[in-house]
């Protein structure tokens, strides 16, 4: 009789993760990230997608081939419309829902992701920066350990 092994896989979340509270859309906090910080920031060709989920988040992304990091930019929230199937007529047919990437931080706006910083400072430098940024409310260093769907930063 013969056994299978099963092998637990983790994925390796070996990078710094900030969060900003904003109202500014996507292109606009990614254009002023890059101005305050001095990346260069740009949309990635396709969206971050979820098929279970049904949802898309837009992502940017910069490597600092010199620094050796790997900057990104992507939306905590996906807002869509839905058709409400019910019987008999509906004064309003489509509903208005909200899907996140990171649930357990829903107040979260944009998340920054960044791989291949040397230590601690660097990450204090890159939230000064951010935090100048008039229109941005907060930005906070987040553990992603903590995170219960942190997988759904691997990308």
């Amino acid at each position: 009789m013969s056994k299978i092994h099963c092998i637990d896989f983790e994925y390796d979340h070996d990078y710094d993760l900030i969060g900003i509270h904003s109202t500014l859309p996507d292109y606009r906090m990614a254009y002023f990230l890059n101005q305050y910080l001095e990346i260069q920031l740009s949309r990635f060709k396709e969206n971050l997608d979820f098929k279970s989920g049904n949802c898309s988040f837009p992502l940017y992304t910069f490597e600092d081939e010199t620094a050796f990091t790997t900057w990104s930019l992507i939306a905590n929230k996906h807002v869509f419309t839905e058709n409400v199937i019910q019987g008999g007529s509906n004064l309003f047919p489509e509903e208005t829902k909200i899907t996140y990437l990171i649930p357990e931080k829903k107040k979260v706006d944009y998340f920054i992701k960044i791989s291949g910083l040397k230590d601690d400072m660097e990450l204090n430098s890159a939230l000064l920066g951010i935090n100048k940024i008039s229109n941005i409310i907060a930005s906070y260093a987040i553990d992603p350990m903590n995170l219960k769907s942190r997988d759904n930063l691997i990308f």
